[in-house]
């Protein structure tokens, strides 16, 4: 009880006492900052009657200082709220419970003034407000006329700008703070944390394993017996000073959440009747600061307001405040606003129409209403330079405002609000106009971030009243209204470009139309609305050519197309039917798909284009409106483009469908012959877009016409009306936009059976044979008289390369087609719109695979050593697609193709590829370059179970084969060689190591065949033993890599056969292949039991000691030559075997030091002494005495530093020595 008397001294002292103390200050307002009041702020009776604004600043810090610590303290429901009145519905909180019942142990008077002093500080915040924002409310023209009045004290208050944030962060402390620290929610994420560090995660399942059991045996029955991890007895995980911080943790969130629940329960007794209340509005911008500080006194009468008035008056004067003269404090201003909405938020609803009044200039009776000066007086008054700089100011602040994210839920949240919101944003050019010059950029980002949180929060409502319907119609008449007299005024001679809408203006008009159109606009009751929405749609599109309006305008399209093709009878869209059928409106829909693509940054320097503020995020959500969503091509195989936009195609084929059937192939014809002008476009910044625009339009013409066609009529549309646009289109387009046209002919026949695109099929395998490249054995490939017609030169090669792309995405579309079951998937429905007339069809594709296996097969098989790389990269990928639409089919059957083995076919032409006879040396190294790329197709689009054995198995010798180089002597190579086939061999080589890398790390062979394993070991030994160091070399690599992904997969036996190739490597005679063998070696033991490891060691040791040099001894009386020739070649076979031993051994024992970079295992110090003694001259030859040293010198690096004196005990003295040996510094007196 003392505590709280001291408290309420201390508060009662040096708050309200400062306050009161206001009343008796008068006279003018000390300005000058060397003039400081020496008597105290609490001085009842000052010396002079001159204002000192220091003292000011002084009283509202010390109130800032209070709150911040007492704020816990400070209740306001003492007699607005009976908290025993349960029955009511009305609760009271935790805290503020914890608070009333601490505050009953003291004195009745510091009880009850604790109790009135939150209220209090409130009232004397919104005469503070009230104050400044009394100044603030006119422009600078009429402040002028206030000096020498009693207001002139108002003007130099609200121009302090100190004062004016100290007021925000009370009104700050006042609205969110009730004794929690600032963003205390953070401190349990940081809890948490500790918690995973300090706990004991294995005995803490171990109890729970534990509890488990024994409620399952009935011995935790008891219901009052419950267990809490609180400690650090008994198995309990929790450590004690956790436990306290947690409890202090949910003590400060009980005091967030009063700050929440507070101002709900305070609402909540308000508009209870049983509760009587007597509002009042506190706030009053109409006032002077003498007439407030003379009755200063009824501040302390709380019983003439509530809790919630001094609330809502505080929300008032901050929104005085963020109109504020001076940028910093409106930014406080705002700041608060934004906070202190989170707890007040619906005070924000009924503010929300008196912002929107202030952009629109319509406020001319609403001075000072909710603390915004009115607008529109303001834009009648001027400052000293004719400016209107002060509404400049105020309409920042009611952006500011009116961005809030409150603010813009409450503009979300009815027809009638958006109807607001709407015509305001879309008069606001007027009034910003009215701005001066340099404020006028400014006003536009600020008229954005009012914009763009409604535009990325934007939902459409369900309207269930009829007033909710009407409101939405006056929504699109009044946008349709406007754009309709933009067009007329922009249209006619007579009117000014000033009177023009501004282009920015139109934008959002056709946005706000856009997003606001749905199915219910267009049907029957809606017969005149549906016609003027396709009407201004068509106009749009033919008035904006080029600009960013026209691709709004498609957007709108777009939507009002999609929503037509879902249930809505053809005489709602006759308008748009009719216009189906016209040459001029195709050809404008191809001129607007074109200018609906991302500018070239290629064309002109490299600069994208520099949109204004906001326009962008426009036509990106017009983009998205184009068509619905679909995922394309939901298979493994991606894009191939990233410039073809598949809402294009969507688009064409809505456009199609919706035609019918009479009038589909009219336009399909209209569409593909602009398509043909745009595929044969002159180079120009729009080439690109208008080269993939053909391909868009060819992907949803096809698409469409599949759908409304089946049978024989496919086949018709095909010869009379795709197909000649492909032959005619095919040739002219450069080889960058073939990804278009294969991501085109994937969407057309996407879901389509094999017999509707037979004709495509049959075209396609044509034009390859009839074009492609063929191999002619022996004949010079760089020799013009020996290039046959179709590939001469790199136009041919560039022909070629565009069927083989083509022809790759057919392979992919058949490849992923299910014979089983319907034609669409089941998935279809969700992801597609598609519906197709003859989904019923038993479906047969061995036409395609008979087209697949007798004309295009042979013919890729004989073109493997295509000159042309990207002929050779399609040629790969076409054959990977053969043998995965064959394997399908099997799958799908169950039965093996036995006529025609198509796998052994492609295997054993391309297992062949380097050993080709009769061919010269680039086209056989051209083979071994489609060979590799077919392998990563294997890799990287295979399925390891069944792929593995049936396509890398047996090329993996192949890749071994591929690594020699005919550069190195030893090869033997007698002919010279000319420097390009060296440099296609050097990339051949290149790309057989990345090769054999990629298969020894991606391919992972889990599915339980240990005979694959066994295999790819035996193809390894083979390699082994090469007789090219560089194939060796790769052999290393790859078991060091395979080795290590099938540890835990080898068998006893694999492990040791693994273990003893490399082994069998270390004696190589090439530095590379012995260094190559260490590194996978010291990789093997390092997942090897250290029990395992040294009995290896072991006897690699006494190896070692048996093959060093040993001095030789020369007889007496016998000489050299008389040594008998096979004792002296059985000598010579001797040393080579002790020179293989040791090196063998040496290099065994250094990879089982280098093994164990941190730890010292019983066998470490044998090894090491075992090879210190080779590494001097006379016992061992340079290369393993290099390899010795730098073992040892790892070995310091990594274990003689730190804790080095824990690795010596694991040392003799011997031991010691013989590291020494090595890796000490010989110097001169050694």
């Amino acid at each position: 009880g003392e505590q709280v008397d001291f408290v309420y001294k201390l508060l009662q002292t040096y708050v309200m006492q400062p306050i009161a103390a206001l009343k008796k200050y008068g006279g003018e307002l000390n300005t000058d900052p060397n003039v400081v009041e020496e008597k105290p702020v609490i001085n009842d009776k000052p010396s002079s009657s001159q204002f000192d604004a220091s003292n000011l600043r002084r009283c509202l810090r010390i109130i800032r200082y209070a709150l911040r610590g007492g704020s816990g303290m400070l209740l306001d429901m003492h007699d607005e709220l009976n908290t025993n009145r349960k029955e009511e519905g009305i609760y009271t909180i935790p805290h503020e419970e914890a608070v009333k019942y601490l505050l009953n142990n003291g004195s009745q008077e510091s009880r009850d003034g604790m109790n009135r002093m939150r209220k209090q500080i409130c009232a004397f915040v919104v005469l503070m407000t009230s104050i400044i924002a009394s100044e603030t409310i006119d422009s600078e023209t009429d402040k002028s006329t206030l000096m020498g009045s009693p207001q002139n004290y108002l003007l130099r208050i609200s121009s302090d700008s100190k004062i004016c944030k100290e007021v925000s962060e009370i009104a700050m402390l006042l609205l969110t703070r009730r004794g929690a620290q600032f963003r205390c929610q953070e401190g349990k994420t940081i809890w948490n944390a500790q918690k995973q560090l300090v706990c004991d995660f294995t005995l803490s399942a171990q109890t729970d394993h534990m509890s488990a059991i024994m409620q399952r045996a009935g011995l935790f029955g008891n219901p009052q017996f419950v267990s809490y991890k609180d400690g650090e007895d008994a198995g309990k995980t929790i450590p004690r000073r956790l436990v306290v911080t947690r409890i202090h943790l949910f003590y400060e969130s009980l005091q967030r959440n009063s700050s929440f629940e507070t101002p709900r329960m305070l609402r909540r007794a308000q508009n209870d009747n049983k509760v009587a209340t007597n509002r009042r509005k506190l706030f009053n911008a109409d006032t002077n600061m003498k007439s407030e500080f003379k009755e200063i006194d009824k501040i302390f009468d709380t019983s003439r307001f509530c809790s919630l008035d001094g609330y809502e008056g505080i929300m008032d004067g901050l929104f005085s405040l963020s109109c504020h003269t001076n940028t910093q404090v409106r930014a406080a201003g705002i700041g608060v606003v934004d906070y202190g909405v989170t707890r007040f938020g619906w005070l924000v609803r009924s503010r929300v129409p008196r912002l929107l009044a202030a952009l629109t200039l319509t406020d001319n009776e609403m001075k000072g209403v909710y603390g915004i000066p009115s607008c529109f007086q303001l834009s009648k008054q001027f400052d000293s330079q004719g400016k209107r700089r002060r509404m400049a100011e105020v309409m920042k602040g009611v952006c500011s405002l009116l961005s809030v994210n409150r603010s813009v839920k409450e503009m979300m949240g009815s027809e009638k609000s958006r109807l607001s919101f709407v015509q305001t944003l879309c008069e606001i050019d007027a009034v910003i106009s009215q701005l001066p010059t340099e404020e006028m950029q400014k006003m536009f980002h600020y008229y954005q971030s009012v914009f763009n949180p409604f535009r990325s929060k934007y939902y459409s409502l369900h309207r269930t009243t009829k007033r909710e319907i009407i409101t939405h119609e006056q929504i699109l008449s009044y946008l349709l209204n406007l754009l309709t007299q933009g067009d007329e005024e922009g249209n006619s001679e007579m009117k000014d470009d000033s009177t023009a809408p501004h282009w920015r203006r139109r934008l959002v008009v056709a946005w706000f139309l856009t997003c606001f159109t749905d199915a219910d606009d267009l049907r029957a009751n809606h017969d005149c609305l549906s016609t003027q929405l396709w009407n201004l749609c068509f106009q749009l599109l033919e008035d904006e050519v080029g600009q960013p309006l026209q691709r709004i305008a498609l957007g709108l399209f777009g939507r009002l197309l999609s929503l037509s093709s879902h249930g809505l009878p053809d005489e709602y869209c006759s308008l748009l039917i009719r216009n189906l059928s016209r040459e001029d409106f195709c050809k404008l829909m191809t001129k607007a798909l074109v200018y609906d693509h991302r500018e070239d940054s290629s064309v002109g320097g490299g600069h994208d284009a520099q949109w204004s503020a906001g326009v962008e995020d426009l036509i990106r959500d017009a983009g998205r409106n184009v068509a619905p969503r679909l995922l394309f091509p939901f298979t493994r195989t991606g894009q191939s483009s990233g410039v073809f936009k598949v809402t294009h195609a969507q688009l064409v084929e809505l456009m199609v469908c919706k035609a019918g059937l009479h009038g589909s192939e009219k336009t399909s014809k209209f569409l593909l012959d602009d398509a043909k002008i745009l595929a044969s476009a002159p180079p120009s910044e729009d080439q690109r877009n208008q080269h993939v625009t053909s391909a868009e339009i060819f992907a949803g013409v096809s698409r469409s016409l599949l759908q409304l066609f089946a049978g024989k009529q496919v086949n018709q549309i095909w010869k009379n009306i795709l197909l000649p646009f492909l032959e005619e289109v095919i040739p002219k387009i450069p080889i960058s936009i073939a990804g278009s046209f294969f991501d085109a002919f994937r969407y057309g026949i996407q879901y389509s059976d094999s017999q509707s695109f037979l004709a495509l099929t049959k075209w396609v395998v044509e034009s390859i044979e009839s074009s492609m490249w063929q191999s002619n054995g022996e004949r010079n490939v760089d020799d013009p008289s020996n290039e046959n017609d179709a590939g001469v030169g790199s136009e041919g090669f560039t022909l070629q390369s565009k069927y083989l792309y083509l022809a790759s995405a057919l392979l992919v579309e058949l490849d992923s087609y299910h014979k089983s079951r319907d034609i669409h998937p089941w998935y279809l429905g969700k992801l597609s719109d598609s519906q197709s007339s003859h989904t019923e069809q038993n479906i047969d594709t061995s036409e395609s695979w008979i087209l697949i296996k007798e004309k295009l097969l042979p013919r890729l098989l004989s073109s493997v050593g295509h000159p042309y790389e990207n002929c050779r990269d399609h040629i790969s990928g076409c054959l990977f697609r053969i043998y995965s639409y064959k394997k399908r089919q099997e799958l799908q059957t169950g039965k093996k193709m036995k006529s025609f083995d198509v796998t052994n076919t492609i295997i054993k032409r391309l297992a062949s590829a380097g050993k080709s006879e009769g061919v010269s040396l680039k086209e056989r190294y051209n083979s071994l370059i489609t060979a590799r790329k077919f392998i990563s197709y294997s890799i990287y689009l295979g399925d390891a179970k069944s792929d593995f054995n049936d396509l890398i198995l047996p090329l993996l010798p192949m890749c071994f084969e591929a690594l020699q180089t005919t550069v190195d002597p030893q090869n033997k190579v007698s002919e010279d060689i000319d420097p390009s086939v060296r440099a296609l061999e050097a990339e051949v080589f290149k790309g057989y190591r990345y090769t054999v890398a990629e298969i020894s790390v991606s391919c992972v062979l889990s599915y339980g065949k240990n005979e694959d394993l066994s295999a790819v070991l035996d193809v390894v030994r083979v390699a082994s033993k090469h007789q090219f160091w560089q194939v060796r070399q790769g052999a290393a690599h790859f078991l060091r890599c395979f080795e290590g992904s099938h540890k835990f997969l080898f068998t006893e036996s694999q492990s040791n056969i693994a273990r003893s190739i490399i082994v069998s490597l270390l004696a190589d005679e090439r530095r590379e292949v012995s260094s190559a063998a260490m590194s996978a070696l010291t990789g093997i033991l390092a997942a090897t039991p250290d029990e395992k490891v040294e009995i290896l060691v072991n006897k690699y040791v006494g190896i070692a000691k048996r093959s060093r040099i040993k001095k030789k001894k020369k007889k007496e009386g016998e000489c050299q030559e008389e040594v008998a020739e096979e004792e002296k070649k059985s000598k010579e076979e001797k040393e080579q075997k002790r020179a293989r031993n040791q090196q063998t051994s040496v290099f065994f024992l250094c990879a089982a030091i280098l093994a164990e970079p941190y730890n010292t295992p019983p066998y470490l110090p044998i090894a090491i002494a075992a090879v210190s003694k080779h590494s001097f001259e006379k016992s061992a030859p340079l290369g393993v005495r290099d390899i010795i040293k730098k073992c040892c010198s790892e070995f310091k690096r990594t274990h003689m530093s730190d804790n080095w004196e824990l690795h010596r005990k694991v040392f003799n003295q011997e031991q010691i020595e013989a590291l020494e040996d090595v890796v000490s510094t010989p110097h001169y007196y050694a």
